[in-house]
């Protein structure tokens, strides 16, 4: 199976070529190989990162989501009245 990279140029730093690792729901990642940093975009907000950063971030937001389901189940099974109150 070939591996299809989507190489960019971007405007601001045309000396570097930038691989499109992930692009969906107004999240991105960038990965440029020059400056060995990975651009992380969430709509207008942009984040450098170390690219060591990404697998840690990837079991980090898995935990969380694992971490969500579980809540959702327990409080799917309690009656409405038992259900714990959050307040933020």
């Amino acid at each position: 199976m070939q591996n299809k990279l989507n190489r960019i140029r971007v405007k601001d730093d045309p000396a570097c070529e930038k691989i499109e690792l992930a692009n969906s729901c107004g999240v991105r990642l960038i990965y440029c190989q020059d400056c060995q940093v990975v651009e992380l975009e969430i709509g207008a907000i942009s984040v450098r990162l170390c690219p060591d950063v990404i697998q840690r971030m990837a079991n980090v937001m898995m935990k969380a989501s694992l971490e969500l389901e579980h809540v959702a189940a327990i409080n799917n099974k309690l009656p409405t009245q038992a259900r714990p109150q959050m307040i933020h």
